[in-house]
């Protein structure tokens, strides 16, 4: 199951943004790690529908980062573009403070 997000980016618009099946076995690697507090709590309640606050989405774009670096350090495979869409999308998020709505699909 993946995760559908969005948020509010006009009066009628919406920023989406998807954490499909494909990014799961990348997220899952950080699992339960200190250095990802929130990935963690991102992956703990991902079926849950969660909302995110922009303070959240700060902090998940942060550790985004944070995980592309570490996989890069360690020479290892991954799907770059998914992780820097949803990077991109948690600082949009965060940047117009607006609070990201989740659906499980």
């Amino acid at each position: 199951m993946s995760l559908d997000m969005y948020y509010k980016s006009g009066l009628i618009r919406k920023a989406r943004c998807q954490i499909s099946d494909d990014i799961l076995p990348t997220l899952y690697q950080i699992h339960n790690n200190a250095k990802f507090p929130q990935l963690t709590w991102l992956i703990d309640t991902l079926y849950d529908n969660p909302q995110i606050q922009p303070e959240t989405a700060k902090a998940l774009a942060n550790e985004m980062e944070a995980l592309e670096k570490l996989i890069l350090s360690l020479h290892l495979p991954f799907p770059m573009q998914p992780l820097q869409k949803i990077h991109t999308f948690f600082i949009g998020a965060a940047t117009n403070q607006q609070i990201i709505y989740t659906v499980s699909a």
